[in-house]
């Protein structure tokens, strides 16, 4: 669970960095309209998040493994 979290707090971070540095990206959000932004922030949340706990349930194996 906590790598879920901490895969969703840096999908979340990693979508606001790349709208701020990236002009274009921001321009396409912004003629999007705020549905646009959601499927935005939900994609990058959803794939950050279950990245992050398939990688949490390989070390996790990994770990049981070394006893």
């Amino acid at each position: 669970m906590t790598h879920a979290l901490m895969g969703a707090a840096l999908g979340l971070a990693f979508g606001l960095a790349l709208i701020l540095s990236n002009a274009a990206v921001g321009n396409l959000l912004s003629h999007g309209g705020r549905s646009a932004a959601v499927v935005f922030v939900v994609t990058l949340v959803t794939t950050f998040a279950i990245g992050a706990t398939l990688t949490g349930i390989v070390f996790m194996i990994a770990e049981d493994n070394e006893f």
